[in-house]
């Protein structure tokens, strides 16, 4: 690795967006096992599987069909694919593949609960949802700086060490 290499895992802007990239991929995964929580009824302990999740997804079924206009077999899809995307997308932004591609999937997910939850007469729910996305927005602007993820090995590997954005080593311009 060169000294430039070194630089850019020091600066300020890397830590940021690794820790931004954390809690994103955190919030969204914990998200979707949460929706598959249960106990196990042998023993008691709390499980993630997802047979139990079928009681939250008819609760969001219900509630979103009595309360929005959206069509209910729209509805009955969305709730069964809601825990698989907020999973999968969590764990694809903790690791870091893809990561502008990955965020921009993570905002389109927020922002498409945030539709449903603006729909329902209390929607408090919608207003965390904009904070959200507001998180996800700074990670987007931080991931140039975006060092600490597979994206950064892939980059190395291929096309060597190009220092970022804000880097001294780029070519000065000549005086005319």
């Amino acid at each position: 690795m060169s000294q430039t290499c070194c630089n850019r895992l020091f600066r300020g802007e890397a830590w940021a967006c690794f820790l931004l990239r954390m809690w994103i991929g955190m919030r969204l995964m914990f998200a979707g096992l949460t929706k598959w929580k249960g106990t196990n009824e042998e023993t008691g302990a709390i499980e993630f599987k997802p047979e139990y999740g079928e009681g939250v997804k008819q609760g969001i079924i219900d509630q979103m069909a009595a309360s929005t206009p959206l069509p209910k077999t729209m509805i009955e899809q969305y709730a069964t694919f809601l825990p698989w995307a907020l999973l999968g997308v969590g764990i694809w932004i903790i690791v870091g593949l893809f990561s502008r591609l990955a965020l921009l999937s993570a905002g389109a997910l927020i922002l498409s609960l945030s539709l449903g939850l603006m729909l329902l007469p209390e929607d408090i729910e919608a207003t965390f949802r904009g904070i959200e996305i507001l998180v996800i927005a700074l990670a987007l602007v931080t991931v140039k700086h975006n060092i600490l993820a597979v994206d950064n090995l892939i980059d190395l590997a291929i096309g060597g060490d190009r220092g970022g954005d804000n880097d001294k080593e780029q070519p000065r311009r000549q005086k005319d």
